[in-house]
């Protein structure tokens, strides 16, 4: 699935989170201090960046295949997870081996364009706006003039007292505009409020100070920081009317929340005459404006209506509040990184992976390929060298499909599931697609057979958990397992290159995981194929299928010949005869030629 469909389902479960956070707040109002209630959009902005961060920085996989796990258990069962899906029938078999692809649905091309269009023609527009707004307020600043002790005497000692009330010792400019309605504040760097150029003729000195308080008060709260990063992601989820109104409900949070620190420091009995002072301002007043950085004192009709409540009521903060308050946002921290991997859009999107060795040179043999994209890799481990066909398909991760076998049975055995000498599973009777699946199965037969129920059965009974610190132990691919125990390896989260599946088995081969050697012995077993005039050749084929549609073919193994062993991969993409028996049939011209 391509990132724009990605994002619009992350949007969904973003939209979701807000929900819940906007109930909670709503439930928890009295049990929380206002300043936690405006903190928690600090989370949601971070939940908001999520879709964009590569999925491996944030890796709560652990928390979340523990909580599927405990579903599964309840749920899963090898013969209900292959219902629904649609196994195609095996192209006839090379080298005794069996190869079966599941069908699973994809998202059309066109469409991804279409949507990658629109979302970039609507952030261009966003962009714009945004733009144009910091030309304005570079031009309001530029166009104002500067408070200092010499011109404005008594003003600037009004401000700085303000300042010196609140412990701030950073140089905070003020400037004076004739064309601005009502004081904002803004700047990272140089921070800075701008008044009306009246503002000390149209209200008291007390009111002055009180507007002082409130926009310092955004500059101690570090507002501007968050006002940048909103306006970065108005420009980003511009199509999501949800998080719009979120990003309203976040402002009119920050203006309480302001409000709150200033009465705390101008103490309760004057909360009325700070309250009048918002009152009597109000016709002066702008809007919040979007797009903008800008910290304004004012709102919509609804905002002034709620912080006039808020005021009104002001209560100070009690030592049961904090706490609670602080258990709401480990809480909610918690909630967003379990659910970071449905955010993530990067989750299950196909990355590369790059080979560091130097030991490796190109060969030519696309003439073997039939024109179906793909690639070819053979090491020797013996002189540690690399022979890479196309070097750029080799190191991009797509699905293993049945190649992922070779590890369920690997893992199984070192958890004591099977073992090498009591392997069998016992099938349950249920009628399968495929005959040499309704009985039975050992390790062996199973890896033959590409028996799905088998390793199913026993991925079902290791748990997601267990196969996760498996997986991240051997470093398999990108060890992603969010796709669910039935089918993460079937064209879904889990991949892996070409490249890192050659050196995957000879990492096995060499058994550099300190496993139990018997149990590398039994897996080397079940791969076993034949003698051919190559060597002694060992493998497992995959294939993955689309909408009915051959997507993805796969050939692993080795060869032992004259005392060395060569460790290879084929992978096929974008063709119809990409089929794990296609690759197989590749894979012996390619060695019968070159060993």
């Amino acid at each position: 699935m391509a990132f724009p469909l990605h994002f619009l389902i992350s949007n969904v479960f973003i939209s979701i989170l807000l929900s819940c956070i906007l109930f909670s707040k709503k439930i928890l109002k009295k049990h929380i201090t206002l300043k936690a209630q405006y903190h928690l959009w600090y989370i949601f902005v971070f939940a908001l960046f999520l879709p964009f961060l590569p999925y491996k920085l944030f890796t709560p996989e652990r928390l979340f295949l523990l909580i599927q796990q405990l579903v599964c258990r309840k749920s899963y069962s090898p013969s209900s997870a292959l219902a629904g899906n649609t196994v195609s029938t095996p192209a006839a078999p090379i080298l005794g081996l069996n190869d079966f692809s599941t069908a699973i649905a994809s998202s059309g091309t066109v469409l991804n364009i279409i949507l990658w269009g629109i979302w970039m023609a609507g952030m261009f527009t966003a962009a714009l706006f945004t733009i144009y707004t910091m030309v304005k307020i570079y031009l309001l600043r530029k166009n104002a003039y500067l408070i200092t002790k010499q011109a404005e005497p008594d003003l600037y000692c009004q401000f700085f007292a303000s300042m010196q009330e609140l412990h701030i010792k950073r140089e905070v400019k003020l400037y004076a505009s004739c064309t601005l309605p009502s004081p904002v504040s803004y700047g990272l760097i140089r921070p800075t409020i701008i008044i009306p150029q009246d503002l000390d003729i149209l209200l008291s000195e007390e009111d002055v100070r009180y507007i002082f308080l409130h926009e310092l008060q955004h500059y101690k709260h570090k507002d501007t920081i968050l006002n940048y990063f909103v306006c970065l992601l108005q420009i980003i989820y511009w199509f999501n009317p949800f998080i719009w109104y979120g990003f309203r409900q976040l402002q009119k949070d920050r203006e309480i929340a302001c409000d709150n620190s200033v009465i705390s420091v101008i103490g309760k009995e004057k909360c009325l005459n700070y309250g009048y002072t918002m009152i009597k301002y109000t016709e002066h007043m702008q809007k919040g404006m979007f797009f903008s950085p800008l910290s304004a004192l004012g709102g919509s009709k609804d905002t002034i209506r709620q912080r006039i409540i808020e005021i009104a009521d002001y209560k100070s903060d009690s030592v049961c509040q904090r706490i609670k308050s602080i258990g709401v946002m480990i809480l909610t921290l918690l909630l967003v990184y379990c659910s970071s991997p449905l955010f993530t859009t990067y989750a299950s999107q196909n990355s590369s992976f790059h080979l560091k060795s130097d030991n490796w040179e190109s060969i030519d043999v696309g003439s073997y390929f039939d024109g179906a994209d793909g690639s070819f890799v053979l090491y020797d481990m013996a002189n540690d060298q690399f022979q890479i066909y196309n070097k750029e398909f080799g190191e991009q991760q797509v699905s293993p499909d049945s190649t992922f076998k070779i590890y369920s049975g690997l893992f199984a055995l070192e958890e004591n599931i099977i073992s090498p000498d009591s392997s069998l599973q016992k099938w349950d009777g249920t009628e399968q697609a495929f005959d040499s699946w309704n009985h039975d199965q050992t390790l062996t037969t199973a890896m033959q057979n590409s028996v799905n129920w088998y390793f199913q059965d026993l991925d079902s009974q290791l748990g997601l958990a267990t196969l996760s610190s498996y997986y991240h132990k051997i470093s398999y691919g990108n060890c992603d397992l969010s796709g669910g125990i039935a089918q993460y390896w079937a064209e879904s989260s889990l991949k892996i290159s070409p490249v890192e599946q050659v050196i995957l088995l000879s990492d096995l081969l060499e058994n550099k995981w300190d496993f139990q050697e018997q149990n590398i012995d039994a897996v080397k077993n079940s791969l076993f194929i034949s003698d051919t005039p190559a060597g002694k050749l060992y493998g497992k084929t995959g294939t993955g299928s689309v909408n009915g549609q051959n997507v993805n073919g796969w050939f692993i193994g080795f060869i032992e010949k004259d005392g060395s062993i060569y460790c290879f991969a084929t992978n096929l993409q974008n063709s119809e005869i990409c089929t794990g028996s296609k690759a197989s049939e590749i894979t012996m011209n390619i060695l019968d030629s070159i060993l």
